[in-house]
């Protein structure tokens, strides 16, 4: 179906278009909150404890921002040195979705895995609006790789990369990822009645490697919080960071427990594996309906038990993000591959090739509407281009075939991805306020008269894209007592909303104004470029002085 030479071409035209996402900004919450921490992590020059404003930090675990501060040393602290571990980790990716779809399936499902894997909507997004997500998406399953070369093998070497492997990830995301990694075999072993897997000694020696492979993480929990009980976190002292990291960060947020809660919905991934996996969803729905035919037995059952084991915890979970399936995609990839390799000898072959295309018509035409109702100021272009490029690929793959459905398919997924990557996320990002007054604060700063640092005031989201950009250092204002600590002529940014509490002590002095919308949550009414204006909220540098 794929000869290498087309394979190869076809990988990079994929990887250039997720790449187009390294030379843009950073987007808030997530991707401002992760580069700011790392910044902060190498100019104090400490890689144990996370901080944020001033304050310690629990949330995440320590292996992104490692490995975000190691490309801060080798390239500086910009947006690029940010997004490229991410970018790496997620190219790790593809390359063990190749190598473990090939030792599935052989080469030819391996060579259509890595297509799928390089054009579903939601890596593409995430490779631009960068978060801890690309990383466990590598992570992941290069795992579960390793641990099906130890299984079938019986070889020390794979146990141990494996363990590697699955240590990084929980340090990435807490421990819930073992399931992940884990489902898919549990599943294996009970369809193939391989009870005494249950009971083998590398498992459970793999278990002990991991524990000695995380405790670079725990010694830096113990160090920031557990030898630390005056530290306040979550608004309370005596916080225990194992504890967290062990419980109330996986177990907490399942149970809706801890102090990070969130409001569940049984049917959430149902529906969000729709859009998140564009354009290849009709044929995952398709491959799922084919796995419980006798006769067809399309997908591995470690395939299919990784990904059933995970959608039923995310499910049954209280605390949802899309993101958290993308770990779950180089899976998927290789149960639509080893699909398409068998869809000429499937009954419905010609029905899902017919509504991968006219799916693929229907999104066409929706990204040059999209275009033109953000209205960025190079729209006419991104619509010209969309409808020659989509309209080829569309012409030329009518005829119902494997070769045609495939083509169209990944033509049209990364469609989607130079639409977001190259055109709105781009045009998004002008609408972060945080980002222009950083640059304003960073032109004049040179001229003098700026201060040590610029108070902020506690959980606004702006803030995050300021400390990033900014080259003077943010203070976060938790209470009103520490209002009692500042002293005359401070710096404060502020939103229009949060004005009012400032102390009447203090006299206001407008420095700028910048408007912005919190981008990450977009509205209709905001994505049409007619009603926009009316969204903005304003983000204020105000000079403090007492009466």
């Amino acid at each position: 179906m794929l000869s290498k030479r087309v394979f190869t071409l076809l990988c990079v035209i994929g990887i250039a278009v997720n790449g187009i996402g390294l030379f843009t900004g950073v987007m808030m919450i997530d991707g401002a909150l992760y580069a700011l921490i790392a910044k902060n992590m190498v100019l104090a020059g400490n890689y144990e404890f996370l901080t944020l404003h001033g304050f310690d930090w629990l949330d995440k675990p320590h292996f992104p921002f490692w490995c975000t501060a190691l490309s801060y040393r080798v390239f500086g602290i910009d947006d690029f040195a940010y997004k490229l571990p991410a970018f790496v980790f997620w190219l790790i990716g593809a390359l063990y979705t190749y190598l473990l779809a090939r030792r599935l399936h052989g080469g030819h499902v391996a060579r259509i895995a890595v297509l799928v894997y390089l054009s579903a909507l939601h890596l593409l997004v995430c490779n631009s609006a960068v978060n801890a997500e690309p990383y466990l998406t590598g992570m992941i399953v290069a795992a579960i790789y390793h641990f099906h070369r130890a299984y079938r093998n019986n070889t020390f070497h794979q146990l141990i990369l494996g363990a590697l492997w699955s240590a990084a990830a929980v340090m990435t995301k807490g421990i819930f990822v073992l399931i992940i990694i884990g489902g898919g075999f549990i599943v294996l072993w009970l369809i193939r009645k391989e009870w005494r897997q249950f009971l083998n000694y590398r498992w459970y020696l793999a278990v002990a490697l991991l524990l000695v492979f995380i405790l670079p993480e725990l010694c830096c929990l113990y160090r920031q919080f557990d030898a630390r009980p005056e530290v306040e976190v979550f608004g309370q002292k005596g916080v225990s960071g194992i504890r967290f990291f062990f419980w109330d960060s996986q177990f907490g947020r399942f149970f809706n427990s801890g102090p990070i809660k969130g409001h569940g919905d049984p049917f959430f991934y149902l529906h969000t594996t729709l859009w998140a996996f564009l354009p290849w969803s009709p044929l995952l729905l398709s491959a799922a309906y084919f796995s419980v035919g006798r006769k067809t037995k399309i997908g591995h059952p470690l395939v299919w038990g990784t990904v059933s084991v995970a959608l039923l915890l995310f499910s049954a979970s209280q605390f949802q993000l899309p993101h958290y399936l993308n770990a779950l995609f180089p899976l998927m990839s290789i149960w639509v591959a080893q699909l398409l390799t068998r869809m000429d000898r499937l009954p419905a072959g010609g029905v899902m090739h017919r509504i991968q295309w006219y799916s693929g018509l229907l999104i066409v035409v929706l990204l040059g509407v999209l275009s033109f109702l953000f209205h960025s100021w190079d729209w006419w272009g991104y619509c010209a281009f969309i409808a020659i490029a989509g309209g080829l690929a569309l012409v030329f793959t009518r005829q119902v075939s494997t070769n045609n459905t495939l083509c169209v398919s990944y033509s049209v997924g990364l469609l989607i991805g130079m639409f977001y990557g190259g055109y709105l996320y781009p045009g998004l990002l002008t609408y972060q306020s945080g980002d222009r007054m950083a640059h304003f604060i960073n032109t004049r700063i040179a001229g003098g008269g700026w201060p040590d640092h610029i108070y902020v005031l506690d959980y606004e989201i702006n803030n995050f894209t300021l400390g990033f950009q900014s080259d003077v250092p943010l203070q976060a204002i938790r209470s009103g007592e520490q209002w009692e600590t500042i002293g005359d002529d401070c710096w404060l940014a502020v939103n229009t909303e949060r004005m009012s509490e400032i102390p009447d002590r203090y006299k206001v002095e407008m420095v700028a104004s910048f408007s912005g919308y919190r981008v990450s949550r977009l509205t209709p009414k905001f994505f049409y470029y007619r009603t926009r204006g009316a969204q903005l909220g304003q983000f204020h540098l105000v000079r403090l002085k007492r009466r």
